[in-house]
């Protein structure tokens, strides 16, 4: 009996899988999709993050594989593909903590979905491995629009391959408008008008300020931006001329004035128009996306797949949709250029992966329309492929149809190493100044001044 029950435990342990590869639940999630395989098979674990929403960045990776293998089959090829890993709804800095935890360890995975601003300290760290030969390899890369390349570059070289992109557009009741007397006509022009930068960003204060005197909206909701640190910032710096990276240099940039409007203008909506509340930086999320969806906000600024999270987890209904407007975000200043801002998220190969050629292979099969669109319309994010824009389920989606045009406008972020030291110093600042505890030039001269003692020669000052 004792070795009937020791055998039966060596059986169960040898069918157990490893917990810290595991999916949503922390159990460990493969897929070699019913191919048999009689010859080798290669094992690659995958790490991706996100809301429910946005889970095909998992599963567009595990029908990839399936595809492939299927291939594989017909070439009478002898080895498989199997995917292992997770995909979690988790804060985004015990994502990359998991990681770097995970590579010290030499437990990496072999691909790791992350923001393409993790491409230069990632890369100069030793985690991950330059692409370009798989790139000119695999002609599904060819599909790609070239402006999405320019975010996996870094000194030369290309360190990983796009999976999506969005733009952060402004959000509008148009039922508020009609009531400031606005017309259809008016209305429906907004668009163009502030893609023709005759509408700015202090036309915005001006209109949200008219709906609180009015009292369409209370006294501090005319304009809620975001709430707590973030790319979406820096669209609004953009808008006043600024600059962040020098190509020429492989430097950061600070220009003083475009950082000083920049201040002034969120110094403005909170002292000025009072358009946004005194303490607002730092609210918490679940409180901004109800108070944005029950309507008490007459403008805000979000990304386009917060529309697929305000209707599946705040209850958005297709009418009040429907009544919600939306554009790039203004330009600061008359004739200026309005922006949006895109964070592609992009899929890496870990240096630590003994399975590089099979990793990369199994990404190309990704980078599909087929796949990608799935991904684009359940997730509210945009094209990453030219002939997605010619997929029915995406041309007719109308509000992807949409903003598609804003990618036209788009900035990223620089793919700097230093660049988080650069973020948490210009934050600050504006935390300070619409906490009232600086007015924008002070907190210009301190930002300055620290990043020229932290940075040194990584960083210009104009």
């Amino acid at each position: 009996m004792l070795v009937s029950l020791l055998v039966l435990s060596l059986i169960l342990a040898s069918c157990s899988t490893d917990p810290a590869s595991g999916g949503d639940s922390g159990e460990a999630d493969s897929s070699g999709d019913g191919v048999k395989a009689d010859g080798d098979t290669v094992t690659l674990e995958v790490w991706t993050i996100g809301k429910p929403q946005e889970e095909h960045r998992m599963e567009n990776i595990k029908e990839a594989a399936k595809q492939l293998n299927e291939q594989l089959e017909a070439e009478g090829e002898a080895t498989r593909i199997v995917i292992e890993g997770k995909h979690e709804d988790v804060d985004w800095n015990d994502y990359k903590q998991q990681f770097t935890l995970a590579v010290e360890s030499n437990k990496a995975p072999d691909i790791i979905l992350s923001g393409h601003e993790d491409v230069a300290p990632w890369s100069q760290a030793g985690y991950i491995v330059p692409l370009d030969e798989y790139v000119e390899e695999h002609e599904q890369f060819d599909d790609v629009y070239d402006v999405l390349w320019e975010s996996v570059q870094y000194k030369g070289n290309t360190w990983a391959i796009p999976q999506d992109v969005e733009a952060r557009p402004i959000y509008y009741q148009k039922e508020y408008l009609k009531e400031l007397g606005w017309s259809d006509e008016e209305i429906d022009a907004l668009p163009e008008k502030i893609e023709s930068g005759d509408f700015t960003l202090y036309d915005l204060l001006e209109t949200a300020n008219k709906a609180q005197e009015q009292g369409i909206v209370k006294e501090g909701h005319g304009f809620f931006h975001r709430p707590q640190q973030g790319n979406d910032f820096y669209m609004f710096y953009y808008a006043f001329g600024g600059e962040m990276f020098d190509d020429t240099e492989g430097k950061l940039v600070l220009d003083r004035e475009a950082l000083l409007k920049f201040y002034q203008f969120f110094h403005d909506t909170v002292f000025e128009y009072e358009t946004t509340p005194e303490d607002f930086i730092g609210m918490e999320w679940d409180i901004w996306h109800k108070t944005v969806t029950s309507k008490e906000a007459f403008i805000s600024q979000a990304g386009t797949w917060t529309v697929a999270e305000w209707k599946e987890q705040y209850n958005l209904s297709e009418e009040d949709w429907e009544n919600m407007g939306y554009a790039l975000v203004p330009a600061g200043e008359k004739g200026g250029t309005p922006v949006t801002l895109s964070h592609p998220l992009v899929y890496m190969i870990t240096s630590e992966s003994e399975h590089p050629d099979w990793a990369a292979r199994v990404l190309a099969m990704a980078t599909t329309p087929e796949l990608n669109t799935k991904h684009a319309v359940e997730s509210n994010h945009l094209a990453i492929l030219e002939t997605q824009e010619e997929d029915p389920d995406y041309a007719n989606d109308p509000f992807l149809s949409d903003v598609t045009y804003m990618l036209q406008y788009t900035t990223y972020l620089p793919n700097h190493e230093q660049f988080g030291t650069y973020d948490e110093a210009v934050f600050r600042g504006l935390t300070a100044v619409e906490a009232g505890q600086m007015v924008p030039q002070e907190a210009v001269d301190i930002v300055v001044e620290e990043l020229e003692r932290q940075l040194g020669d990584e960083v210009i000052i104009r």
